[in-house]
């Protein structure tokens, strides 16, 4: 479902305002309600200006007026996020605009691209901070498989549509750097990637939302890179990793993330500043003696307390290592048995489709729907903030 923005358009010239509003209407990702008014005909109502979440001003070939305008809506409705448009993109006009209190300045006729990242900054902006004025936090989700070939990817791509079902804001972050194929499983044709976010010069919140790409249900994705012929998988390091992470720390409520079984820097980053880990694994000897190093080097991070034993393609057969000697070996109880089903597995793979819209794939997808679990418990701190005292802190010691 896309997100729904109010828009407040304030012009002399019903031409160019009506051209903004149409453009606001084909934003992709947001439902724009826009209203247009006529700044000329006398001063703008307080109620429209603080229900507005974006004030576009539209200033004309004597911009004072247009100024003044920014100035009111700056002053009485702090909140709302005043962009100033004018055909005059002189260095002077934008100043003067930015000094009345305009946020955001766009020259005249618009860029659609450029109207998208402001309101892509207008919603980050209303999700940094609760009705209360308190910062809200991401739960960070990491699943790890030891030992490839468990079931990752199809336990992250159906708990995200699960999560964002029920009504948890929640981006997918694939970590999987050397074959990661989250966008492939949710049919999505990523225009960016973690490539473009590890050799951006300035990482914000507006740039890593724009490098997301949206699934039908309203899922985000942030996709791995697709290695080119001859060129070494992506190196993020724990730093590049762990700025992510703190960026999705206050624009989404779950932010939910693929790994590879290979312990990279960003793989550790990710699942030693996680709030929950599942550890993903088969009842079989080789699966479950990884999952027993993986849990060893967890536990030398200071890993403890977060760990959940997920058992994927579990078909109750007497040559599957039984889940209570499993959870035995592992030290920990068995959090899900997720049942097998090559069938429906395969054809949603294969066709790109969450596991609920596949012939048979219910009884899994409600399986895997279970992890979602309830509301998660206020946190006073983020763990990112602590990842990067940990980080840092190692930093100084090395030096």
């Amino acid at each position: 479902m896309d997100e729904t923005l109010c828009a407040l358009c304030l012009s002399t010239d019903p031409s160019v305002s009506s051209t903004a509003v149409a453009m606001l209407a084909r934003i992709p990702g947001f439902a724009v309600i826009a209203r247009e008014l006529d700044y000329q005909l006398g001063p703008v109502e307080l109620n429209d200006m603080r229900e507005a979440h974006l004030a576009i001003v539209i200033l004309g070939d004597d911009p004072s007026s247009g100024l003044a305008v920014i100035e009111e809506v700056h002053k009485s409705a702090p909140a709302t996020q005043v962009l100033a448009v004018s055909a005059d993109d002189r260095s002077e006009t934008i100043v003067k605009a930015l000094r009345a209190g305009a946020d955001e300045f766009l020259p005249l006729p618009l860029d659609p691209n450029a109207l998208l990242k402001v309101c892509i900054k207008v919603s980050a902006l209303r999700r940094a901070a609760k009705p209360n004025g308190t910062a809200q936090h991401a739960q960070f989700w990491v699943a790890y498989g030891a030992k490839g070939g468990v079931g990752v990817t199809t336990l992250v791509a159906n708990l995200g549509i699960a999560l964002q079902a029920a009504g948890r804001r929640t981006v997918l972050l694939d970590l999987d750097l050397h074959s990661g194929d989250l966008a492939l499983f949710l049919n999505l044709n990523p225009g960016y990637t973690l490539r473009d976010i590890a050799t951006t010069k300035r990482l914000d919140t507006v740039y890593l939302q724009g490098t997301m790409i949206r699934h039908r249900s309203g899922l985000e994705l942030i996709a791995a890179p697709v290695p080119l012929p001859g060129e070494a998988p992506l190196a993020l390091t724990s730093e590049q990793t762990l700025a992510i992470l703190k960026l999705l720390d206050t624009t989404h409520q779950v932010a939910l993330v693929d790994t590879t079984s290979v312990p990279l820097d960003a793989t550790r980053a990710a699942l030693t500043n996680a709030d929950r880990i599942f550890l993903v694994t088969e009842l079989t000897l080789p699966a479950l003696r990884a999952s027993l190093r993986a849990l060893a080097w967890l536990h030398e991070e200071g890993v403890d307390g977060v760990v959940e034993v997920v058992v994927n393609k579990y078909a109750n057969r007497s040559w599957e290592v039984s889940p209570a000697e499993a959870a035995k070996t592992l030290g920990l109880p068995i959090r899900a048995l997720l049942p097998r089903d090559d069938a429906a597995v395969y054809t949603a793979v294969n066709s790109g489709l969450p596991l609920e819209e596949v012939k048979g794939g219910a009884a899994l997808q409600r399986a895997i729907a279970a992890l979602v679990g309830g509301e998660e418990a206020p946190r006073p701190e983020s763990p990112v903030l602590k990842g990067f005292r940990r980080f840092f802190s190692a930093t100084e010691r090395r030096v």
